[in-house]
């Protein structure tokens, strides 16, 4: 009888012992697994932070999107200016090359006085810098207009003589257009000049004229020259 007591009360202490040892392992062993649900809560939070991220990368790309279209129509604007440029500069070289060009510059090319005359007569700049087009005859004095246009001309005498008038006149033709002078009594080396813009025919003459009693002095510093180009054609 006391056996069966015995074996009943240890059978009541290891049952007791079992029922709360039991527990605490199994709480022991879900406590070293890891917590799914914050394993979720966590990756959520992620991807809610990529997702904002992503979004804001996708703003910049559009801001950079929208600047590069635009750098794209500036870019494409420039080009049309300088094709329209292009175009305007080889229209004017075109026009360049085909507009007549007529020019020339020229000096009495002598050491001394020309003058005084008794007559009038034609002075000769042959001392020749430049005769673009060939109209200036130096052996003649004389400009001979092969286009008809408008043209420039200027003239400069110097004079040393001061018993001596000192001038110069430009002609057209035979019709004095400008003249440049002075009456006598004058101190050495006096300058003088004058120009004109004159319409001329084809044909139409221009030279410079020494009225009787005049003079006009040169020497190979070029005092006493003539010039005078094409402005443009009509």
């Amino acid at each position: 009888m006391k056996v069966v007591f015995t074996l009943l009360l240890l059978h009541s202490v290891l049952l007791h012992y079992g029922q709360t040892e039991e527990p605490d392992l199994m709480a022991k062993e879900n406590s070293n697994q890891p917590n799914i649900w914050t394993e979720v809560r966590n990756i959520r939070d992620m991807m809610v932070e990529l997702r904002v991220k992503l979004d804001i990368m996708m703003k910049e790309n559009a801001k950079l999107a929208e600047h590069i279209l635009e750098l794209k129509k500036e870019n494409a604007g420039i080009n049309d200016q300088l094709k329209a440029y292009e175009t305007q500069l080889e229209e004017f070289k075109r026009d360049n090359a085909e507009k007549p060009k007529v020019a020339f510059s020229a000096d009495l090319g002598i050491r001394g006085d020309v003058g005084p005359h008794n007559t009038e007569i034609t002075l000769k700049f042959n001392n020749i810098f430049t005769n673009i087009g060939n109209n200036y005859n130096p052996t003649t004095g004389i400009f001979t207009a092969s286009i008809k246009g408008v043209y420039y001309f200027r003239f400069t005498v110097c004079g040393v003589q001061s018993a001596k008038s000192m001038g110069g006149f430009l002609y057209k033709n035979d019709m004095k257009i400008v003249s440049v002078g002075q009456w006598r009594n004058h101190d050495q080396h006096r300058y003088a000049s004058n120009a004109a813009v004159l319409q001329l025919e084809v044909g139409d003459v221009v030279s410079m004229k020494l009225l009787p009693g005049y003079t006009i002095y040169d020497s190979p510093d070029n005092l006493s020259s003539f010039s005078g180009f094409l402005i443009h054609p009509l």
